[in-house]
């Protein structure tokens, strides 16, 4: 059992890849402990999110829920490229959290619920900042429920499928460049949702090695009530730009399709191994169709992304110390979907080295306490103005990235 396992090691080490983009990170405090090596982890109910098919190995008697909370911070420093003056992005916290819960209906068949914040991200730049008139704050929240079926073909087998119902909120805050005045800015926000699916099958080839592969769609917010606004023009221009206005827009997160192994080395010593496609090329650009306002006729606001599919690959390790504590170790490489010649500071991307520790205490039999802090560090990026393309906002200079998460939770057995 040992050998087919370790051969595999150089081969997925070789792939060199976690896409990174928006995508706020593992989604539960034990996941996040392992590097987000999840596919074919049973240990956590919210391996569900990444693998809907481990949900039919919980068909027993047991009804679970893990809860919990998760904080991210990415920090961005700017340096001028005609300026040499550094810009550091204003500390702000993205707050997430998730709701696991699994309960089986037989020895076959299982329900479970998941309620996660996949997708987001916090920008704010100080209001004086070389680049206001490109972005001074932008932000995306999202929530995505899934309702979800698993279903044990046998002893070794299990596949599940669930529906996401995904709502976004987006929102953008920029100064008006043209004018001397640091009022006059401009902003929109909007909301929207989505549907999406969300399919996998887990296996087990003996006692100790198991794998998982699962496929999550993706998913369009169609927001129809944005609400764009401008204050701070001056008289003379204030037929021509309105105080405010409607718009729609589309927001689109991507599909992911994750292979995991998992393998027992040890009774005590578990390592997991996920390589995931994200399809991130589904974020072209971010079209405003802002209706007519008076004399304003109708118009459509474009800023291209061109983002591309991004590969990962993450590594853990568990380690489980006495009966109460266990331990949690991993790493990963996430290769960003922004290309060089799109970087904006609206959201700044990179390809990132990431390593993660957790740990989990049982405080009673069945009540546990989760704990994880991840730490990614980013490339240095090079950001270029293109006179030619009016559609591609950036701010000529280098960019450095450091993200880091942290989660507590609790899970319960009953």
């Amino acid at each position: 059992m040992r050998q087919p396992f370790l051969f595999l090691i150089p081969v997925f080490c070789g792939l060199t890849a976690s896409a990174s983009g928006y995508d706020s990170g593992p989604q539960g405090a034990r996941v996040l402990g392992l590097g987000g090596a999840s596919t074919a982890y049973i240990n956590s109910i919210a391996g569900m999110s990444t693998n809907p098919g481990l949900l039919g190995q919980w068909a027993d008697s047991l009804t679970r829920v893990s809860i919990g909370g998760i904080g991210q911070i990415r920090r961005t420093s700017f340096v001028g490229q005609d300026t040499y003056q550094r810009t550091d992005q204003d500390l702000v916290v993205q707050p997430g959290g998730y709701l696991y819960a699994t309960h089986a209906l037989n020895k076959r068949v299982a329900l479970g619920l998941a309620i996660t914040t996949p997708y987001g991200y916090h920008t704010k730049w100080p209001s004086t900042w070389e680049g206001r008139s490109v972005i001074q704050e932008s932000q995306l929240n999202t929530y995505f429920v899934q309702p979800t079926v698993g279903i044990r073909l046998n002893d070794n087998f299990s596949a599940g499928v669930g529906v996401v119902y995904a709502f976004g909120k987006y929102s953008q805050r920029r100064a008006l460049g043209q004018y001397d005045d640091p009022n006059a800015q401009t902003q929109f926000s909007a909301s929207g949702s989505g549907f999406g699916v969300n399919a996998g099958l887990y296996g087990r080839s003996g006692d100790n090695l198991s794998f998982g592969i699962s496929y999550r769609s993706t998913v369009h917010l169609k927001m129809n009530n944005g609400t764009l606004t401008t204050t701070g023009v001056p008289t003379r221009d204030a037929s021509l730009t309105p105080a405010s206005s409607d718009f729609t827009t589309r927001v689109s997160m991507p599909s992911t399709l994750s292979v995991g192994i998992a393998d027992h080395i040890t009774k005590k010593l578990l390592l997991t191994f996920d390589f995931s496609l994200s399809g991130w090329s589904a974020v072209d650009s971010l079209k405003l169709n802002v209706a007519a306002t008076g004399s304003t006729p109708a118009r459509t606001q474009s800023s291209v992304r061109r983002y591309e599919d991004a590969l990962s690959f993450r590594v853990g390790t568990e380690y489980q110390v006495n009966p109460k504590l266990t331990v949690l170790g991993g790493f990963h490489y996430d290769e960003t979907p922004v290309r060089d010649e799109y970087i904006n500071p609206e959201f700044l991307d990179a390809n990132r080295v990431g390593v993660s520790a957790g740990l989990s205490y049982q405080l009673t039999s069945r009540l546990a306490l989760e704990g994880a802090y991840s730490f990614d560090y980013g490339q240095l990026r090079t950001a270029r103005v293109s006179q030619n393309d009016e559609k591609v906002s950036n701010v000529a200079g280098t960019y450095r990235l450091a993200v880091n998460t942290a989660s507590v939770g609790l899970s319960v057995a009953f």
